[in-house]
C-alpha cells in the first residue's frame, strides 16, 4: 500500500509541475486577464501539491492516525483539483489556441472562489474518517485511485497545451523531409545513371 501510495504521489506532482513549467514557457505572451487567472491557478496547484506532499510523509509514520491523515489529504487534493478542474480545462482550451485569449476572469474567479470555500471537512472528511475503522482497505483503495487519476488528469492537459505552432511545424516538416528523400533518391539514381554512361565509354 505505501509503495503505491508514494509512487502514485510521485507521478501525480511531477505531472503537476511539468504542466506549470509548460504553461510558465509562455506566461510573458498571456493577456492580462489570463495572467491573472494563471496567478490563482498556480496557488491551487501548491495547495495541491502541498496536500499530496504532506500525504506521501504521513504515510509513512507508524499508527493509524497518521494513516488515515494521509488518506485524507489524498482525498482532499484530489477534491481540490475537482474544484478547478473545469475552469482550468477551459482556460488550458483557450490559451493553447492563442495565449492572448481574453478570458472572462471575473467569472472564473467568482467560481474558483466558490470551490475553495467549500470546507472538505464537512463535506467528506468526516465521513470518510468515520468509515476508516471499518472500510480501511476500500479508503486506502480509493486514496491511491485519487491520486492517479490527479497525475493522469494533468498529463492530458499537458500535452492538449502544446501550441499550436509547434503541432504545424512538426507537420510542415513531414512533406518537406520527403521531398528530400525523394530528392536525395533522384540524385543517387542520376550519379549511377552517368557511372554505367563512364564505364561503357571506357569499354
Amino acid at each position: 500500500m505505501e509503495k503505491d501510495f508514494k509512487e502514485a504521489i510521485e507521478k501525480s506532482t511531477k505531472a503537476i509541475k511539468e504542466l506549470e513549467e509548460k504553461v510558465e514557457d509562455i506566461a510573458e505572451d498571456l493577456s492580462e486577464s489570463a495572467a491573472e487567472l494563471w496567478s490563482d491557478f498556480k496557488k491551487s496547484f501548491s495547495d495541491i501539491s502541498n496536500k499530496l506532499n504532506g500525504a506521501s510523509e504521513d504515510i509513512s509514520k507508524e499508527g493509524d492516525d497518521t494513516t488515515l491523515k494521509a488518506n485524507l489529504e489524498a482525498i482532499e487534493a484530489s477534491d481540490k483539483l475537482e474544484s478547478i478542474k473545469e475552469s482550468l480545462e477551459k482556460f488550458a482550451t483557450e490559451i493553447s489556441k492563442d495565449a492572448q485569449a481574453t478570458l472572462d476572469a471575473a467569472a472564473l474567479k467568482a467560481h474558483l472562489a466558490k470551490m475553495e470555500a467549500e470546507d472538505f471537512w464537512e463535506k467528506k472528511g468526516k465521513k470518510i474518517a468515520e468509515d476508516f475503522e471499518f472500510s480501511r482497505e476500500n479508503i486506502e483503495k480509493m486514496s491511491v485511485e485519487a491520486i492517479l487519476e490527479i497525475g493522469n488528469f494533468f498529463e492530458k492537459l499537458g500535452i492538449d497545451l502544446t501550441p499550436n505552432n509547434d503541432k504545424n511545424e512538426t507537420k510542415a516538416e513531414e512533406p518537406k523531409q520527403v521531398e528530400e528523400k525523394v530528392a536525395e533518391k533522384e540524385a543517387k539514381s542520376e550519379e549511377k545513371s552517368e557511372e554505367k554512361s563512364s564505364e561503357k565509354k571506357e569499354a
